[in-house]
């Protein structure tokens, strides 16, 4: 297609014409820049009876203001000295608690087949107590806790799920009373019988 364009211009009457015309085809993209932006309409961006549903968008002149006065819940933690107005659900907590367990648990066993390939896991562990016994107790809390509460929250959640079963859904008990009871209940239980296995 080039040697075609060239060819033509050869054949123009002057030769400094098709030298030009060559020119500006080889430099294509220098010349076609120069009609960037003569195609817009000189409507554009001034108001208009068909623009006035659109003013609104855009920044208004009190954007300041209306950002002070814009409500930043959930700030569930100190953003610019501004305490908590936020309090997370309950059943909330006890989700994330769900999942942080399980991820706890997941490396306890990482950490526990670290120390099991020294080839005495025993030895290790009962040379941490006694380099340092008053760390016991919570080292038993830290190890039962994230195992009772994970086991304890997978029961709840079985079940829930058996109310999926011939459409029992009336008889479920993911109502936010239940759920929230069932929550507080579950923490309970997990802190007591955590407490419990760091006595023995």
């Amino acid at each position: 297609m080039l040697a075609r364009s060239a060819l033509s211009m050869l054949r123009q009457a002057s030769a400094g014409a098709a030298l030009e015309n060559l020119a500006a085809t080889r430099l294509g993209a220098l010349g076609a820049t120069r009609s960037i932006g003569s195609w817009i309409p000189e409507f554009w961006g001034k108001k208009s009876k068909y623009t006035e549903g659109t003013e609104f968008l855009g920044t208004p002149e009190n954007h300041l203001d209306l950002v002070k006065k814009r409500p930043i819940s959930p700030d569930v933690f100190k953003i610019d000295g501004v305490g908590m107005h936020y309090k997370m659900p309950v059943a909330a907590l006890s989700s994330i608690t769900n999942r942080v367990t399980g991820i706890a648990m997941t490396g306890g066993m990482f950490g526990l087949a670290v120390v099991s390939l020294t080839g005495d896991a025993v030895g290790t562990i009962e040379a941490a107590k006694a380099a340092a016994p008053l760390l016991v107790a919570p080292a038993k809390v830290a190890v039962t806790f994230p195992i009772i509460f994970h086991y304890m929250a997978g029961v709840r959640h079985l079940v829930w799920d058996t109310y999926h079963i011939g459409n029992q859904t009336d008889k479920s008990l993911l109502d936010k009373d239940s759920v929230e009871k069932s929550s507080n209940a579950l923490f309970a239980a997990a802190i007591v019988a955590s407490g419990l296995v760091a006595a023995l």
